[in-house]
Parts: structure tokens; sequence; C-alpha cells
């Protein structure tokens, strides 16, 4: 989990949210937390005990995608602070496709919620990895 957790503070920092390196602090509590979250929801899905490495940045990503949903649902980030510039207008992995709007009625939060929808991905990309169990 550590190296998930290093993985996870380098891509916020990426992406510029400032995450505090104080031990046991609330970013902290919340990663874990998120970490734990994601982790149980792709092994429920997948039938595996463990994440396999070819989900590793995805998982990332579903932990990145929760970590700031849960902070803006709290009302501890501020969005409007966020850069949302170095945001492609469109991005395809594979059959999944998300478009930016970036015309000047676009507000912060809504480039953020769906900066968030396409951090979160969804179960299609678990299907190679999917284990039958009886």
């Amino acid at each position: 989990m550590s190296n998930m957790l290093e993985d996870v503070k380098t891509r916020l920092k990426s992406l510029g949210v400032p995450i505090s390196n104080e031990p046991n602090n609330q970013d902290e509590i919340l990663l874990n937390f998120s970490i734990v979250k994601v982790t149980n929801h792709i092994n429920n899905h997948t039938n595996l005990s463990e994440i396999p490495l070819g989900l590793h940045e995805i998982a990332v990503d579903m932990v990145v995608g929760e970590f700031l949903y849960t902070k803006k649902s709290m009302g501890a980030l501020a969005i409007e602070t966020l850069d949302f510039e170095l945001i492609a207008k469109q991005v395809q992995d594979g059959d999944t496709n998300v478009t930016f709007a970036v015309d000047a009625n676009n507000t912060p939060e809504a480039q953020f919620n769906s900066f968030i929808a396409y951090l979160q991905h969804n179960e299609v990309d678990f299907t190679r990895y999917r284990v039958m169990v009886w």
C-alpha cells in the first residue's frame, strides 16, 4: 500500500493539488481510506486478492478521484484554485472517450466534476482481470 500511496501523492502533485507531508494529517488519513476503498472495490469486481499490475495506474487515478471527490464534498477543497488549463479537451482510452468542455461559460466546478468522472473510470477496465468464482 505504501507504493500506491506514493504514486497517488505524485499524481496529485502533477495535477497541482497540494498535499501536506506531515504524517497522520487529514489528507494522509483520507488518502489511506481512499486506497483501501478502491482496492476493495477492484478486488470485489475482479475476485482477486490484490490489484493486478495492469490496473495499477487505473487504481491510482481512482484513488485520486475518490480523494478529490471526498475533499470537495467536505468543503475542504477550493476548486477555484485548481488550474484546469493543463487538462486536455479530449481524452480517449480504449473505447472510453471523455471530452472536457472548454468554453467561457464552463465553470471550474463543472470542469472539476468532468475530471473526477474521468478519474473514477468504470468497471469495463476490470474485465480482462476478472476471475470467476464458484
